[in-house]
């Protein structure tokens, strides 16, 4: 929850895609999750006293992972084909 990144996109990357990825769960997690939704639950922006804005992480372990886990992509599958 320390980290600062400059843009909403690499936070989404490091804070996000990268703990995700390699929890070994999935390979790709834009696919199978919708990033922005849980960025938007779990990033916030900040601006320090001297003006300068970035994104930080402003949520626990178990509340990130509760996040993902709300932003799962349904997978419908068809059967009888």
């Amino acid at each position: 929850m320390g980290t600062k990144y400059s843009t909403r996109d690499e936070a989404i990357e490091r804070e996000i895609v990268e703990p995700i990825e390699t929890s070994g769960v999935v390979k790709d997690a834009r696919a199978e999750y919708d990033v922005n939704g849980i960025a938007g639950e779990v990033l916030e922006p900040y601006v320090t006293a001297g003006n300068q804005y970035y994104w930080r992480r402003t949520v626990d372990h178990d509340t990130f992972w509760q996040s993902v886990a709300r932003h799962a992509r349904l997978r419908l599958t068809r059967g009888g084909d």
